[in-house]
């Protein structure tokens, strides 16, 4: 880095790479003691992607080849946000380079290729941070540390689910994510690594799974589509906790909407994306007149943060500005990632274990 004053930055992919871009523009209004950030160049798929981008974020460089923000000097961070079978290579030539990495999920398309990412990265001493944004809303944040206190007691179930309407129209292409090539997977490792990796950071990492893969639609305008509408899977974690996991792409009436549920012996939680700034708990140890679903506003509960106070509403964009700041504070700092590449390798695995479940309908292990 050139000084503690700005932050430099590239970004390769201009689809969710909008999102990633606007975040680390407004991290300085949050943080005001972390450095600004200054957007270096953008390499895209297209020259005509790579115009756009210059015309809405005033890129001073553009490219469609992604080597050349690695050989550039002036870059200290760098987002990796291609589609999903590119994240593989571009890591490998990434991690070569003395740039901080923020790795959209999934890590990659296959466990190899997470674990040999995670094994370069070991080798050359190096590590990037994984963008599950969903860590850096409050009011998740504020679960965790119940469930961590023992205030749900022993944990016995859970329920975490992520649904979308994003392909209800059978006439919408699913362009690359149609490819299993490409993909990897369809909902499993898009919406589906959110949830998972929630599980794994509120509950537990699993340990085995029985999975159920669907696809509804199976032609669309772009051709076959290869990769699964919907999954469903049944998780056993450590110390006899079990739950479900599920997400789809065709859920008629759904916007964004994650909803993740706890139970417990003296307590449970629920959270909904769709109400971003409550979390509710119930609490066994109330009086039974007093039982029932307390909601508790978690609003901007960012002790760390500026701007604003802690009465205003917080929405998905300022969960992805809490996460960039994390990624700039660590890098700045020579701090760890959180989360890493082995949170990512982690949520790989159980992707794994969930395709060979599917495929040998059968009880899978993770890992």
């Amino acid at each position: 880095m050139t000084g503690q004053d700005r932050f430099r930055l590239g970004i390769i992919g201009f689809g969710i790479g909008k999102i990633y871009a606007a975040s680390f523009l407004n991290v300085k209004t949050y943080y005001p003691r972390l450095p600004a950030v200054e957007l270096v160049g953008i390499a895209t798929s297209s020259e005509a992607s790579a115009r756009a981008a210059v015309e809405h974020f005033g890129f001073p460089f553009a490219t469609t080849d992604y080597r050349e923000l690695l050989q550039r000097d002036d870059i200290d961070g760098l987002v990796i946000a291609p589609p999903n079978y590119l994240h593989y290579p571009m890591l490998l030539d990434a991690l070569q380079t003395d740039k901080a990495i923020y790795i959209d999920k999934p890590l990659t398309n296959t466990l190899g290729e997470a674990r040999e990412v995670v094994r370069l990265a070991r080798e050359r001493g190096r590590n990037a941070q994984m963008i599950f944004e969903m860590r850096f809303n409050p009011a998740l944040q504020y679960a965790r540390e119940l469930i961590q206190s023992g205030r749900l007691g022993q944990l016995y179930t859970f329920r975490a689910r992520y649904y979308r309407s994003s392909y209800t129209d059978p006439n919408k292409s699913l362009r690359w994510k149609a490819s299993a090539e490409k993909s990897g997977t369809g909902v499993l490792g898009d919406l589906g690594a959110h949830v998972i990796d929630l599980v794994s950071w509120l509950v537990g990492q699993p340990e085995e799974v029985c999975a159920q893969l669907r696809t509804f639609i199976p032609q669309r305008p772009q051709g076959p589509v290869e990769t699964d509408d919907h999954f469903i899977l049944q998780a056993n974690l450590p110390g006899g906790v079990f739950g479900t996991i599920e997400a789809g792409r065709l859920i008629t009436g759904a916007q964004n909407g994650i909803q993740v549920e706890v139970y417990g012996s003296e307590g449970s939680l629920r959270w909904d994306l769709e109400d971003p700034n409550h979390l509710y708990l119930a609490d066994r140890r109330m009086p039974e007149a007093e039982r029932g679903w307390l909601k508790i506003p978690t609003m901007q509960r960012y002790p760390d943060a500026a701007l604003p106070g802690g009465d205003v509403p917080a929405g998905m964009v300022r969960f992805h500005i809490a996460s960039a700041a994390a990624f700039i504070r660590s890098t700045v700092e020579g701090q760890p990632y959180e989360p890493d590449l082995i949170q990512g390798l982690r949520v790989q695995e159980v992707i794994d274990a969930a395709c060979r479940s599917a495929a040998e309908k059968a009880w899978a292990r993770v890992g």
